[in-house]
């Protein structure tokens, strides 16, 4: 028999909480490529292009998803193989939600109108870019509190009948 871990039940919600950013974080970068690159035909947010920004927004979205969907998984059937894969695909989103609320502040910040009126597609698109850093972050602080979760259940299994040391084996024998 495998041996079970406990895992928070709060787990599954932030799985959920996962594959909806993944969603939003998919929308919204195609918003961006409609806004930036088809309608207004602009190269720069601020300091950075806009193709990094949509490329961003639409090649993190099936980690986070994958993240959370193995973040379900592993709290429904709390495994040691589960909870180690579901770790490391949360790391990797950890790893690029931290780069891209980076590189989203840095566009956020840099992101001005050359204009002196205001124009609608310009809020629009400073709108598009708050958003998508919001969903960064919070798709940041949704992994880290996960990956807590996981690592505090690796290092405390549950003791059950499943897992028998190896002299309780030989003496029930």
């Amino acid at each position: 028999m495998a041996r079970r871990y406990s895992l928070r039940l709060e787990t599954r919600a932030l799985g959920a909480v996962q594959i909806l950013l993944a969603l939003i974080h998919c929308a919204l970068g195609v918003l961006c490529d409609r806004l930036f690159v088809r309608e207004e035909k602009t190269q720069n947010a601020g300091v950075v292009p806009v193709l990094v920004i949509v490329v961003y927004s639409l090649s993190t979205a099936p980690f986070f998803l994958t993240s959370g969907s193995m973040s379900v998984s592993a709290e429904k059937k709390p495994i040691r193989y589960k909870l180690i894969s579901a770790s490391v695909m949360n790391i990797f989103s950890a790893c690029l939600s931290a780069l891209g609320t980076i590189m989203l502040c840095i566009a956020c910040f840099s992101f001005s109108s050359e204009k002196n009126e205001y124009v609608w597609s310009h809020l629009a698109g400073s709108m598009l870019l708050q958003y998508l850093l919001f969903s960064t972050i919070s798709e940041l602080l949704v992994t880290s509190i996960t990956i807590v979760w996981i690592v505090r259940a690796l290092h405390h299994p549950e003791t059950g009948e499943e897992s028998y040391s190896l002299s309780e084996s030989t003496i029930s024998s």
